[in-house]
């Protein structure tokens, strides 16, 4: 197998960003061992190890966490989001149910964050956000981050986690750090994996299937690298039996059979992605790119049989489980030249085109305003009359489109000042495009009645009650929410480092940016690093940044199904910001938010064998984009103008995006390793912890304005509870000739959240068994303990096992005092927000790998 690196054009980094940034080139521990030794001047990232418990960078000024492709592959998760967080503590992705989306894309944040506060890079290049985000009552609710699963783990060389603001180096979305992914460039070999799984439950089972190759280009270094990826996962399901009633069952008695669900959809992933690189003259041509696609079908709330304003008994006489189909799709391109300008300084230009597809489509559903309209036209019809003009029950919901094209001009290259030492200097500038599309449903899934009528029609069950207007869980989009938006940016930014003396390291950055719908900032960072002896050394770093309002933020709108304060479900509306709700409350338009990161650390190589990191964080953000809670005419009746934008939407309620919060979130990382000769075998420990900590600031109201309007307490328990403010991480590895063992435990602190607890769903208290609700929802800290063991028959051929939480923790079952056991009809055993760890309990897996 030959790994490739350019050895002509060195990466004169000012720090791990701006290497990353500027040569577009993997870091590895095959690339560092390439290095010539005339360039060991110049700051490197160095990989000290290709095993997670010696991944840290320790001589770069700001932590970096740096995991090989062979470590976030041994964990037997088919994921790339769920390996990141078995390996890098700081790194959350939460899981929800019963949510719109979610059942393809989950949030990843660093650090406590937002998903869209992380800037995702490949090569080293910006990665496209994607086109949807959470929606109320998740973690990350309106934030659009990058789809970390949308990438193949197979294509991946290695994954660097710089922990730290970064936004004066790569713009806007660095406040809480960057990741980069760095995409395999190896020829001539092929290699490859079969893997299957499933959960002690006996459901879930997974089928997946990837294959890698490479080939060289000509006799200079040329090559392409080639990636595949498939996998095919059936849903799980941990709900109950319901007491919801049915045509034959009275309400209050436990039904026949499982009829709602709580668990991961049935998905299927498909993927290709390439690397390559070619010689033209003295320069390199290079290119890479991917495309995914993936399905998954989930579900919402089961509705019941007697609900007048969703059902129609004639087609489901005892309730039904609606379907959401999702597809996300998933496509980009690079291109770029780079080389040398002189023996001193490097160029690289570069353009990259992203686009992401979401789609939706509602199945086994219904427009319960079809029949309600026929009835109120046939006041004699027939139940037989009634079933063949109930309408269709499954149709195209909508979607959304994102698209962005970057291009990058860099320099990098030194400066002889008189020293020993040089000054080393990047700058460059970038231009960015995108676009933001909203697509419309068809007309059966947003309409009122087969007329598509202004105004809805006495339901089929009640006449009392008028029926829902659109396709049951997912309703469609709107062709008045329809539209499109975009805007351009440019920037330009300047970096300088140089060693004061032998011991003492500094950097700094600046960088200027305009986008043309958000304004302008201009943002800088000093970095430092100081050698106090040959095995301690401190580092730190000040800087400040910025992330601009994402378009899907400033122009997206829709029509939702979401929870009354009763527990029931009504249509809801989220309105543009600047549009006549949002503007009656104060909130014209969405501006930029702004941070100012502080950190501090030290490394400390105790002994040959154990090395020791840690960094204490601070990051003040002020003007928090926020996706605002849903708002009725009761909430806004303060504002006659309020409650009129309202009523004119149609929707029982309203929220909008807002710069509603300021915050402080502060914290540690902690990593300490150990590797050492255990009876002729390799023995390696890491024990990596995050201790993570978010405080509201301020509100951001505007005059007369309750606070409570622009943030509730379901926003704050989400911004300050929603993630785990403790996480570590003991991972034991051991090798010896061709047997490897792994056991890692992964430690999850609380989360709480007021959603689905009594102060968000204010039940009569006496509903309750226990004469009270819990005022939260609550999912415990916990400890799964992972293993996995691995043999090698030939350099060719190897296999392995895993038990992923070998003990089998979930969340502590749904009591009878909690709301979602009571609104679920007691069908949802366990909570469905905020969940760190998930509720699928012990899953297993095999894998075969092999190469040639």
């Amino acid at each position: 197998m030959n790994i490739k690196t350019t050895t002509r054009f060195q990466p004169h980094a000012l720090t791990l960003a701006i290497s990353l940034a500027l040569t577009g080139t993997s870091l590895s521990l095959q690339a560092e061992e390439a290095q010539p030794a005339a360039d060991a001047k110049v700051e490197k990232i160095a990989v000290l190890g290709t095993r997670v418990s010696n991944r840290t960078a320790t001589e770069s000024a700001v932590p970096v966490d740096i995991i090989s492709a062979e470590s976030l592959n041994r964990g037997g998760f088919n994921e790339l989001g769920q390996s990141l967080q078995a390996t890098v503590p700081s790194f959350n992705f939460s899981r929800t149910q019963v949510s719109d989306g979610s059942d393809l894309f989950r949030p990843a944040t660093l650090r406590g964050l937002q998903p869209d506060q992380t800037l995702v890079l490949i090569n080293g290049k910006r990665r496209h956000n994607q086109a949807i985000f959470g929606l109320n009552g998740t973690v990350g609710a309106g934030a659009a981050g990058t789809d970390m699963n949308a990438i193949p783990m197979i294509a991946l060389k290695d994954v660097q986690v710089l922990r730290d603001g970064a936004a004066a180096q790569y713009g806007s979305d660095a406040i809480a750090g960057v990741i980069n992914l760095s995409l395999k460039d190896s020829t001539d070999e092929t290699s490859g994996f079969i893997q299957g799984g499933g959960t002690g439950e006996g459901d879930g089972d997974t089928f997946s299937l990837g294959l890698n190759t490479g080939f060289d280009i000509g006799d200079d270094g040329g090559f392409i690298n080639l990636s595949m990826e498939y996998r095919d996962a059936d849903g799980t399901n941990r709900a109950q039996r319901d007491i919801g009633g049915s045509s034959t069952t009275p309400p209050g008695t436990l039904s026949d059979e499982v009829r709602w669900g709580q668990g991961n959809a049935e998905s299927k992933f498909k993927s290709m992605f390439y690397n390559a690189m070619l010689p033209v003259g003295d320069y390199e041509l290079y290119s890479f790119g991917g495309y995914s696609n993936r399905t998954a079908l989930g579900n919402g709330f089961f509705r019941n049989f007697d609900e007048a304003a969703k059902n129609v008994q004639q087609l489901y006489p005892d309730g039904f489980l609606p379907r959401i189909f999702n597809e996300a799709q998933d496509t980009s391109f690079a291109a770029g030249l780079r080389g040398d300008i002189s023996d001193d300084w490097q160029f690289d230009l570069s353009g990259v085109y992203g686009q992401n597809k979401y789609d939706f489509d509602s199945r086994n559903s219904i427009n319960a305003s079809y029949a309600a309209e026929y009835l109120f036209n046939n006041p004699d019809a027939t139940d037989a009359d009634i079933l063949a003009n109930v309408g269709p029950t499954s149709g195209y919901s909508g979607g959304f489109r994102f698209d962005q094209t970057t291009l990058n001009a860099d320099v990098s290259g030194l400066v002889e000042m008189g020293r020993n030492e040089p000054l080393y200097v990047s700058f460059g500038a970038e231009y960015r495009k995108e676009n933001y599309e909203i697509v419309a449903g068809e007309q059966a899934s947003y309409a009122c009645g087969l007329s598509n009528a202004d105004s809805s029609f006495p339901s089929v069950i009640d006449p009392n009650v008028y029926a829902g207007c659109g396709f049951q869980a997912y309703p469609g989009l709107r062709p008045d929410a329809a539209g499109s938006a975009d805007r351009h940016s440019y920037a330009f930014y300047l970096d300088l480092e140089t060693q004061l003396t032998d011991d003492w390291m500094v950097g700094t950055a600046v960088r200027f940016e305009d986008f043309s719908d958000a304004g302008n900032d201009l943002v800088g960072k000093l970095s430092s690093r100081y050698q106090v002896t040959d095995d301690f050394a401190l580092r730190g770093a000040i800087s400040s940044g910025f992330r601009a309002p994402s378009l899907q933020q400033s122009a997206y709108t829709a029509y939702t199904t979401n929870l009354n304060d009763d527990g029931t479900l009504s249509p809801s509306f989220t309105a543009t910001a600047g549009s006549p709700f949002p503007s009656a409350l104060g909130v014209d338009s969405l501006k930029l938010e702004s941070s100012k990161n502080y950190s501090l650390g030290f490394v400390f190589n105790a002994t040959d064998d154990i090395s020791v990191t840690l960094d204490a964080y601070k990051v003040e953000i002020k003007d928090r984009i926020t996706l605002g809670s849903l708002l009725s005419a009761d909430d806004v009746a303060f504002s006659p103008q309020a409650v009129a934008a309202l009523q004119a939407t149609g929707a029982d309620q309203a929220n909008y995006f807002s710069n509603s919060v300021n915050s402080t979130t502060q914290g540690v990382d902690l990593i300490v390793t150990y590797g050492t000769e255990v009876y002729d075998g390799d023995f390696h420990a890491t024990l990596a912890g995050n201790l993570n900590k978010t405080k509201i600031d301020g509100v951001n109201a505007p005059e007369g304005i309750p606070e409570s309007v622009a943030l509730d307490n379901e926003q704050r328990s989400f911004l300050t509870d929603g993630q785990p403010k403790q996480r570590a991480t003991l991972t034991l590895d051991y090798s010896k000739n061709d047997w490897r063992g792994l056991v890692r435990a992964n430690y999850f602190g609380e989360t709480n959240v007021t959603y689905f607890g009594h102060k968000h769903i204010g039940l009569p208290q006496e509903l309750s068994p226990t004469g009270s609700f819990r005022d939260t929802s609550v999912v415990e800290a916990a400890v799964l303990v992972d293993v996995a063991l691995e043999y090698q028959f030939s350099d060719s051929l190897g296999f392995s096992v895993g038990i992923n939480n070998i003990f089998d923790v979930t969340p502590d079952e749904l009591g009878e005092d909690e709301v979602l056991d009571f609104i679920s009809n007691k069908a949802f055993k366990y909570p469905v927000r905020a969940l760190p760890y998930g509720f699928d309990g012990m899953t297993y897996s095999a894998k075969m790998t092999f190469s040639f």
